[in-house]
């Protein structure tokens, strides 16, 4: 009895694995750096214009002493960006968030959506990640999620800590 109850308490404990839902470290996983970063343009009014901007919402702002941070979304076809943009110098943005659901965005590394996941991701063998599954790969402070449909990547969802 103590044994069936130990499996069970095992297999609860566990869930993420039943799914096929993985986390593996990156050592070189960056959203801004690295073989994995984000292709985006330098200034905040050149990512404005990186495709037909389809809305613009500014979500919340933050009072740093001298100059304030404004967060913001931006959506186009098939891209949200999460930013944050800071008022003592308006050109400057960093990534808060990046949501790729089409394939017209080749800016997110080896990564694409509606292709096959790379065989590698880092040190990651990625022939044995079960189709359908979520798959993060987390490096020093930043993470990326890929929702796989069947062995292609259906979402691709950024998530960087800005400095």
């Amino acid at each position: 009895m103590k044994l069936a109850l130990a499996l069970v308490a095992a297999l609860f404990a566990l869930p993420a694995w039943g799914r096929g839902d993985i986390s593996h470290f990156v050592d070189k996983l960056s959203c801004d750096s690295g073989p994995y970063k984000l292709k985006l343009p330098e200034t905040y009014d050149e990512l404005r214009k990186l495709g037909g901007l389809k809305g613009e919402k500014l979500l919340r702002e933050q009072d740093l002493g001298t100059y304030r941070a404004r967060f913001r979304d931006l959506q186009f076809n098939g891209l949200r960006l999460g930013v944050v943009t800071y008022s003592n110098d308006p050109e400057k943005y960093q990534v808060v968030s990046a949501e790729i659901r089409s394939p017209q965005w080749k800016i997110a590394g080896p990564f694409r959506q509606g292709a096959v996941l790379p065989v590698r991701v880092g040190d990651v063998e990625t022939k044995t990640i079960r189709s359908g599954a979520t798959v993060e790969f987390n490096g020093a402070e930043d993470t990326v999620r890929v929702r796989l449909v069947g062995r292609k990547v259906s979402v691709l969802t950024y998530l960087c800590v800005p400095d």
